[in-house]
């Protein structure tokens, strides 16, 4: 694996596979009950697993120890999850001014591979693609990471399914292709069995659209179902697009289940919202921004067995003051400017490599000037304006749901610039913007914070047997962190301190030492 600068990647960590390891002096978070574990407890690590958890009420404690890791009291948490991004997505800006195609296709694949190193750093694990034009380029990130030659989360692929159309089933005119094609997303024929999309016909019957999703899981290796649902096409945002029947969506979601894959839908408006719920879609990716939800939507919310993927970073991204625009004065619009004035060039200078630092920045600079063209000849405004009721509206939405005990996971559409992968403690830090300092309450705790980063995002992939928690027969991904969570959500999504996945360190910033139980000799840790 690669260094990142100040990170310390552990390359060579080789106990057996049968070796029990076990890690101790650990304040071990208790993602169920929101709390600590009692600080005596430790756990037992085989084969990449929780294998015991000795001090909890009937859990043994008589396994003896190979190798033993004293924890120095840091925090332990499960590894984290990305429901929402887009892997392959690279471009740092909405509004690109390229003028070497060649070499800002050589950029993209070098801050794609810093995308997949600073996910661990910030101590994400499992990361959902919600979409990928070309499914050979995530296949080909996966097969690097799974051989240890790049470091990186574990990648569910999430694969669309749609009529023609519609979003992300869309037919793209010349223009569009020549500028996804530039910047390394080039529209596929949805027929090809490496496309991220497979269409049925706008009148399929319920059998042939079932017959779509087990061509996304069968021939395009989907681990969850992608829906589209937008009005307003992705070229000039006029309300176009095709809509699927509820009939068509209901036999989606209903295929995706019979197949124990979860389903998700993009969607952005009050009636997408209710038409998911209605078909028994597992997620809702966005917020509806269009207008109001009513308390008969939350209560239908609420009472199905969903969860929000709220992305409020899609706002950050998105959502600028226009002038003349209805929602140019709204306070939820005037605290967003605010907090990306005060945050934004830290945020690039973070994430985003030397040669894209321009770009990102310039992002903000043009969207903020209402300088709103691509490549600089393609009008933007249309879309800027769209967006802008996702922090006016989608906020007010994004408040109610949390408020009425919605249950959602940290994602942020990572991929859409100039958001990364990575991003996810800038998710944590909208939600407490929009949440708590919107209204100068803390209505948004480190303990909601903790159970949407975990255990919330491996129950919305339907990871949870597997991750999301510490507990006996789980895999082992531990991030080991400073400071307190349930006091201050800013640790959670912070650089790690060490990280543990699969039940090897592979971070290690603050010098662990990874002990044989009967002697002090050490394990070689070559970073």
């Amino acid at each position: 694996m690669k260094d990142t600068p100040d990170v310390n990647f552990v390359n060579d960590y080789e106990p057996e596979e049968n070796a029990y390891l076990e890690l101790k002096n650990g304040r071990i978070v208790d993602v169920i009950n929101a709390n600590y574990f009692d600080e005596n407890v430790k756990l037992i690590v085989k084969g990449g697993r929780i294998e015991a958890m000795p001090g909890v009420e009937g859990q043994s404690a008589d396994i003896k120890a190979d190798f033993v890791v004293d924890l120095k009291g840091k925090t332990v948490m499960p590894g984290l999850f990305n429901t929402h991004c887009h892997t392959t997505l690279t471009s740092p800006s909405l509004l690109p001014d390229i003028k070497d195609v060649k070499l800002f296709k050589a950029h993209a694949e070098k801050q794609i591979e810093k995308n997949m190193a600073e996910c661990l750093i910030h101590g994400i694990t499992n990361i959902r693609d919600a979409w990928a034009a070309d499914l050979r380029k995530v296949r080909a990130l996966r097969e690097r990471i799974q051989k240890n030659e790049l470091a990186g989360p574990r990648i569910i692929q999430a694969v669309v399914v749609g009529p023609p159309g519609g979003y992300l089933t869309e037919k793209y005119g010349l223009i569009m292709r020549w500028m996804r094609s530039t910047m390394g997303v080039a529209p596929l024929d949805y027929g090809l069995e490496y496309s991220g999309t497979v269409e049925f016909a706008i009148n399929a019957t319920e059998q042939q659209v079932r017959d779509a999703v087990n061509r996304a899981i069968d021939e395009r290796g989907a681990e969850v179902i992608k829906i589209g649902e937008q009005k307003e096409n992705m070229t000039n945002f006029k309300p176009d697009s095709t809509i699927m029947t509820l009939d068509q969506l209901t036999a989606i979601a209903d295929q995706s289940r019979k197949r124990n894959l979860k389903s998700t839908i993009h969607h952005v408006s009050v009636a997408s919202f209710r038409r998911a719920l209605e078909a028994g879609v597992s997620s809702l990716a966005h917020i509806a921004g269009d207008q109001l939800l009513t308390e008969e939507d939350i209560a239908l919310f609420l009472s199905k067995d969903c969860i929000i993927e709220p992305t409020m970073s899609v706002p950050y991204d998105t959502s600028y003051k226009i002038k003349g625009d209805p929602t140019f004065d709204d306070p939820y619009l005037t605290l967003l400017t605010e907090f990306r004035n005060r945050v934004h060039d830290d945020i690039v200078e973070e994430y985003w490599i030397p040669e894209f630092k321009a770009g990102a920045q310039n992002h903000h600079s043009k969207a903020s000037n209402g300088k709103m063209k691509m490549f600089s000849l393609l009008p933007m405004k249309t879309m800027f304006k769209n967006f802008a009721s996702f922090c006016s509206i989608g906020a007010r939405n994004f408040r109610m749901l949390f408020e009425k005990g919605a249950r959602m996971t940290t994602s942020n559409d990572g991929g859409v610039p100039p958001c990364t992968l990575a991003m996810i403690q800038h998710e944590i830090n909208l939600f407490d913007l929009f949440l708590n300092q919107a209204s100068g309450k803390d209505v948004f705790s480190g303990g909601d914070t903790v159970r949407m980063s975990t255990i919330n995002g491996a129950t919305c992939l339907g990871l949870e047997e597997d991750f999301g928690s510490i507990e006996t027969g789980k895999v082992a991904d531990l991030v080991i962190i400073d400071g307190d969570p349930f006091e201050d959500h800013r640790v959670v999504g912070s650089r790690v301190a060490a990280l543990f996945k699969d039940g090897r360190l592979v971070i290690n910033n603050c010098k662990l030492q990874v002990l044989a139980a009967s002697t002090t000799e050490g394990l070689n840790l070559h970073s």
